[in-house]
């Protein structure tokens, strides 16, 4: 009995030990349903002590012959998942005495199906939903995989697809081949090869972006091949287009300039720099307003501003000032940029310099008005200008004298010397015939060698004749032309108003008449028109 009771003994400290150091939960538990016994594991699944659990409802179905899953909130208030497996035990009699328990911690194998589950149903999100063609080949390239987008992309869905090799199907190039075979062994992988590719459902040219690598398994093994193909046949003709817009915004000969909604200069063309003398590094992050020249008042821009406000764009034109400091004009177009939300997001001024064409109109204008050799009125003008005489004089009851004047022996000074020389002699004239004049005088050239010549607001002929003597005296002397002294008269025929005439047509008239009967008379003289009798010469 006693060597029984040591063996005894023996075997509940053996088990004791097993027990206490076991790494799974331990509880033994009776018919009524109390924990008897629990090991240290136990109560650390739950965060209790062993003392506090002894005697304790268990509280769990202590179901035999199967695993079962337990979740507790702990103490800390966090889950345990356990794994439990229930045995009973027997009295001698043979009745049910009590239940042990075995519960194991699964709550991080739980969390990790749980990862894989999501991650799985992400996998099949992006798998469906991807914009990208996802594409999964067996080494050799054996389409084993193929999404909605890659249906979209090639047309192709994937039941006409698995089982072929992909390469071959999309006729890829040997750049992109090489890694099914020895490359993809050696940690190779292909990102972004850009490939043409004809789409044959519709014979379509399509521009594709393919990334390629291989799936490899523990050993290193490559099991597989995955493919990511993007079209990029809009993006490439964007790319285009914004590359036409750029040859475009930088080859125009206007100037382009881009601001901001605040106006601060974002960008500007090669024709801007050539324009202002402005580099794009001085001009960019600057305001507009470092070409202001001052010559347009604060009124100016506000009405500019307002119509660019009210109808989105402005159109005129501008002076403004280059780098150097040169004062230029600009046609120029300002309009508005909006974005979606209909806000203004950026202002575009399109610009030309027309100083060419400002001194081209300049000088159009000029030679509407004026003799283009010696600078004098042409006809145009002296008769505009005679017509405001004879009103004033009507308005003043005062006198209006018309001068025709023809420079004698002109004529061989041009056979003799040529027509430089002949221009220079008329310039020389006009300048003598000028010196005479007063201010409210007007000289005029209507071309050869003779002169015409208004002076208003006279009291009487006398001082019409007075002038006339002037010009005469003002010719006598010689000339310095090409080293050539030359000496010259001339003759001057006058008409009054309103004695000889009442309009420009009839005192033109009488002037040249008078100046006529001056050359028959001897020349280099001046003479009253004289009706029938022709001039009074003198």
């Amino acid at each position: 009995m006693q060597n029984a009771s040591v063996r005894t003994g023996r075997s509940n400290d053996l088990f004791q030990c097993i027990v206490e150091d076991a790494a799974d939960g331990i509880v033994v538990v009776d018919a009524e349903g109390r924990i008897t016994f629990c090991n240290l594991a136990f109560a650390q699944l739950f965060q209790r002590k062993t003392y506090m659990l002894q005697g304790a409802v268990f509280g769990f179905p202590l179901v035999t012959g199967e695993s079962t899953e337990i979740n507790v909130r702990r103490k800390d208030g966090s889950q345990l998942i356990a794994e439990m497996r229930v045995s009973h035990t027997h009295t001698g009699s043979g009745k049910q005495q009590s239940f042990v328990a075995m519960l194991r911690d699964i709550s991080e194998r739980k969390a990790m199906e749980q990862a894989i589950v999501q991650a799985k149903e992400q996998l099949a999100a992006l798998y469906h939903c991807a914009p990208l063609g996802i594409i999964a080949t067996t080494p050799g390239g054996c389409i084993e995989l193929w999404n909605p987008a890659a249906t979209a992309i090639f047309d192709w869905k994937a039941n006409e697809v698995f089982g072929r090799n992909f390469f071959e199907l999309l006729k890829l190039p040997e750049s992109v081949v090489p890694a099914t075979g020895a490359a993809a062994g050696q940690d190779k992988t292909i990102t972004g090869k850009e490939i043409r590719h004809i789409r044959s459902s519709d014979g379509a040219e399509i521009r594709i972006s393919v990334s390629l690598a291989p799936i490899r398994n523990q050993d290193g093994v490559t099991t597989g091949l995955i493919c990511m193909v993007e079209d990029i046949s809009g993006r490439k003709r964007i790319e285009e287009r914004l590359r036409l817009s750029s040859r475009i915004f930088d080859d125009t000969r206007e100037g382009i300039m881009v601001t901001d909604a605040k106006g601060f200069i974002q960008t500007v063309n090669r024709s801007f720099v050539r324009i202002t003398g402005y580099s794009v590094e001085e001009a960019v992050g600057r305001k507009p307003s470092l070409l202001r020249s001052d010559r347009h008042d604060k009124e100016y821009y506000e009405r500019m501003w307002q119509a660019i406000t009210d109808h989105g764009y402005w159109r005129g034109e501008i002076w403004n000032r280059r780098k150097n400091g040169e004062i230029y004009p600009e046609s120029i177009n300002i309009s508005a940029i909006h974005d979606h939300d209909g806000e203004v997001s950026h202002y575009v001024a399109i610009f030309s310099d027309i100083t060419r064409a400002k001194k081209n109109e300049e000088r159009l204008r000029y030679l509407a008005h004026y003799d283009e050799l010696t600078g004098l009125a042409n006809r145009f003008l002296f008769n505009n200008h005679v017509e405001l005489a004879l009103t004033q004089a009507l308005r003043k009851g005062r006198q209006v004298a018309i001068l025709f004047l023809d420079l004698d022996k002109f004529k061989s000074v041009n056979d003799t010397l040529g027509h430089r020389a002949g221009d220079t002699l008329l310039r020389e004239v006009a300048q003598r015939l000028l010196a005479v004049l007063r201010a409210s005088d007007t000289l005029s050239r209507f071309g050869g060698d003779e002169f015409n010549a208004v002076l208003p607001d006279l009291e009487s002929d006398r001082a019409a004749a007075e002038v006339a003597a002037k010009f005469i005296k003002a010719l006598a002397s010689p000339f310095l032309i090409e080293g050539i002294e030359l000496h010259i008269g001339v003759s001057i025929g006058i008409a009054i108003f309103p004695q000889h005439g009442s309009n420009l047509v009839e005192l033109s008239r009488a002037a040249d008449e008078a100046m006529y009967q001056v050359k028959l008379a001897g020349r280099n003289a001046y003479g009253f028109y004289r009706g029938s009798k022709g001039s009074d010469k003198q």
